[in-house]
């Protein structure tokens, strides 16, 4: 056990300013460069508050068992060539008790600061898996994923070899890409990239992207979607919508155009159509009202339709004559882009390995603390 203590102040002025950043000032505790526990009764207290019952062998070994999991994400995923987490840290036989790991991320000692600085990172890799394990994705994955993506897969259409949405509207796409969702360990490294991130914002472990053979087959995509009720527009998360693949007012002007040019016409081609959209953009580009959520991690030129709907879930509970539902809702994006911009996102600065590395080096620097000194 660390041989640590401080005495608890009795001044009525005493105050925490890390622990006041955290609960009024929105500073998230993954930020934190220590704790301020320093006996093993106020580690006890602290684990207790945050959800686990140290009496409980169970929950004891829960713990043990993320502590190790968070070793391996950080051996697997973080850690540079050379780099190692000491040995009193990892090995269960020198970290007598799972609180020992919080008495040594408040060592302020010169002589024990290297351990000061890995046993925080592995409490924020510990965190995180915590809270991604007791979600309600992971409680009831099977039931979100079938009520979300049956409807939508539903919708696709396959003859002679092309893929339609609707039967009726027969909006062709090259593809439908059900996002499979994340795994635990790339949900850990999203949310220890993003600050403003926490488990229960995580909206995208579960989604689609359209792929359409144009831009305005992409806006019918939206609006199929949404006369056909398989999405409810009352249910979109107003702040996490993007559009970067066309602006909306020109796209509405082009329409209302079309629609005067086509009366006592025939029908439209869709090189018409694009031309005629290419052409807007072109002349009004100084008007144009995209919807761009920013994303750091992203490269400039990524180009999509996005948003975010939710879902009401209904889950069976209880058994015969009480039998009820558990109903919550639950996030999924959608995704609906072109063809060439699809092609394009594939290559250069928005590839998606690009795009994960860059996020995997901003949470390397977050948990190992690497912005403002190194380890």
């Amino acid at each position: 056990m660390p041989q640590t203590s401080k005495p608890l102040s009795v001044s009525p002025f005493a105050f925490s300013r890390a622990t006041l950043d955290c609960v009024v000032g929105g500073r998230s505790a993954l930020d934190l460069a220590r704790l301020e526990i320093f006996t093993r009764e106020q580690a006890r207290d602290f684990v207790q508050t945050y959800g686990y019952n140290l009496d409980d062998p169970a929950q004891v070994a829960d713990l043990w068992a993320t502590h190790g999991r968070a070793l391996a994400m950080i051996r697997e995923q973080l850690l540079d060539e050379g780099e190692e987490i000491p040995t009193e840290l990892h090995d269960p036989t020198k970290l007598e008790d799972i609180t020992d790991l919080l008495i040594h991320a408040s060592r302020k000692d010169p002589a024990t600061i290297h351990l000061q600085k890995w046993a925080c990172a592995l409490l924020k890799v510990m965190h995180v898996y915590v809270h991604l394990r007791n979600d309600l994705f992971s409680a009831f994955r099977d039931e979100i994923q079938q009520q979300i993506l049956k409807p939508l897969e539903a919708c696709i259409v396959t003859e002679d070899g092309k893929t339609f949405v609707s039967a009726s509207e027969r909006i062709e796409i090259e593809r439908l890409e059900v996002k499979p969702f994340k795994t635990t360990a790339s949900s850990v490294i999203k949310l220890l990239a993003r600050p403003e991130r926490v488990a229960l914002t995580l909206l995208d472990k579960l989604g689609v992207r359209f792929v359409t053979k144009n831009i305005f087959d992409s806006f019918r995509v939206v609006r199929f979607l949404v006369e056909s009720n398989i999405v409810s527009f009352p249910h979109i998360i107003p702040d996490q919508s993007s559009n970067t693949l066309f602006p909306l007012n020109l796209f509405m002007e082009s329409m209302e155009e079309l629609e005067h040019s086509q009366a006592g016409a025939g029908a439209i081609s869709e090189a018409v159509i694009e031309e005629w959209l290419k052409r807007s953009l072109e002349e009004h580009s100084s008007r144009a009202e995209f919807k761009e959520k920013m994303n750091q991690f992203s490269g400039p030129d990524h180009r999509f339709i996005k948003f975010i709907n939710r879902k009401l879930i209904a889950v069976p509970i209880g058994h015969g004559a009480i039998e009820r539902s558990f109903r919550f809702f639950y996030p999924f994006e959608i995704q609906i882009m072109d063809e060439a911009t699809w092609q394009k996102n594939l290559t250069g600065p928005t590839a998606h390995d690009q795009y994960k590395e860059r996020q995997r080096r901003r949470a390397r620097e977050r948990v190992l603390g690497l912005s403002n000194e190194t380890l």
